[in-house]
């Protein structure tokens, strides 16, 4: 083998994969735009795998172009490049990613607007983790403050603000949290769609991934019932009606048609607070019937008329068995439900919220009248 051979297997070896982008932009061009939504991607990032930090880019960038400002997603490896060829970026990233910017691509986006998604950052973590068993959850120190020497206009977590006291290191350094949670993707999940006659009967329908660690809520909460349930994901579950991966065209029908759809979080956060999985944004946004876990958070922005949250494991049981039998209830729940979604948890509304951050406005009611003359 040559020595130029052994450097390039070298590299190979060495080099992160690069992300998975399919569709990098979206109808807008942004040739003369002036403004750019940009969302920077790492080597873990695969377009094509519907997790929530996938769906949480896809439905931002989806919420940008809906204010009529265009979209476009880059490769942490190609920043340099690609920031060159944009108008007036406003720039997303996730602190994982800054593990693979280089001294020149910090300072290229030292000069750009930008605002990162970053983790748990408090004196206490650790010890919580231990205490409950928990994977740690929190990126090392060096790479929080790799973060702050970008100077960002603001970092943010998709946690409620109950959450927020285990992200105080960030505020402690001199950072602007915001708290900014996930959302409902409306140019994806919509309440009024064709039945599919396949989800016809179905009386309890989960659609997502399964891992170990999630498994642990998993067996509480779903296990019991899985032979009314029918599970569907990327991945393969040990239940007895998993049934694959559904087109997102049948997704939506089975949110709509379920009689119930359970929204279940992952271990830490019914022990933390503040996490909300996207799946409660997508059942709701559907018109579907939901119920989460016993995560009290969900009450930070939600009512009680709005979403089923009980206090307990023995309420949650309690409360999926009346549900079941009380239709006229079902109705009220996926109601409210869907106007809370529709009025204040969109990603067009968290579009909102960023752009507000940059001081830059911009009044939805005055955009939907803008649409409707135009018309």
């Amino acid at each position: 083998m040559t020595l130029g051979n052994m450097f390039r297997q070298r590299l190979r070896r060495w080099t992160p994969r690069r992300p998975v982008i399919f569709q990098p932009s979206g109808k807008l061009p942004t040739a003369n735009a002036p403004l750019t939504f940009v969302v920077i991607c790492g080597p873990e990032f695969n377009q094509a795998v519907p997790n929530a930090g996938v769906t949480y880019r896809n439905g931002l960038c989806h919420g940008f172009e809906e204010l009529g400002i265009p979209y476009r997603l880059v490769s942490v490896f190609d920043l340099e490049r690609s920031l060159a060829d944009l108008t007036a970026p406003i720039c997303f990233l996730s602190e994982f990613d800054y593990q693979y910017l280089s001294p020149a691509s910090l300072r290229i986006l030292k000069r750009q607007r930008h605002f990162v998604w970053v983790n748990f950052w408090s004196s206490e973590m650790q010890t919580l983790y231990r205490q409950y068993d928990l994977p740690n959850l929190s990126q090392p120190d060096w790479l929080n403050r790799k973060v702050l020497s970008s100077d960002p206009q603001f970092v943010f977590t998709p946690v409620t603000k109950s959450g927020l006291q285990f992200f105080t290191n960030w505020q402690k350094y001199g950072a602007r949290l915001l708290s900014l949670p996930l959302a409902c993707d409306t140019t994806l999940y919509k309440r009024f769609v064709t039945e599919n006659p396949k989800f016809k009967n179905v009386s309890m329908a989960f659609v997502g991934g399964y891992w170990p660690y999630k498994a642990r809520q998993f067996d509480r909460y779903l296990k019991p019932y899985e032979n009314r349930l029918k599970v569907f994901g990327y991945s393969k579950w040990p239940y007895a009606h998993y049934g694959g991966e559904l087109s997102s065209t049948e997704e939506v029908a089975l949110l709509n048609q379920a009689k119930l759809c359970p929204a279940i979080n992952e271990p830490h956060a019914e022990i933390l607070g503040g996490d909300i999985c996207e799946r409660v944004y997508k059942i709701l946004g559907c018109g579907g019937m939901c119920i989460t876990d016993a995560s009290s958070s969900h009450r930070d922005i939600f009512g009680e008329d709005e979403l089923l949250v009980p206090a307990d494991i023995k309420e949650y049981h309690e409360l999926v068995l009346q549900i079941l039998a009380d239709e006229d209830l079902r109705e009220l729940y996926r109601e409210k439900g869907y106007q809370a979604v529709i009025k204040r948890h969109t990603y067009k509304h968290r579009a909102v919220q960023v752009l507000k951050q940059f001081d830059i406005d911009y009044d939805l009611a005055n955009l939907k009248e803008q649409k409707e003359n135009a018309q």
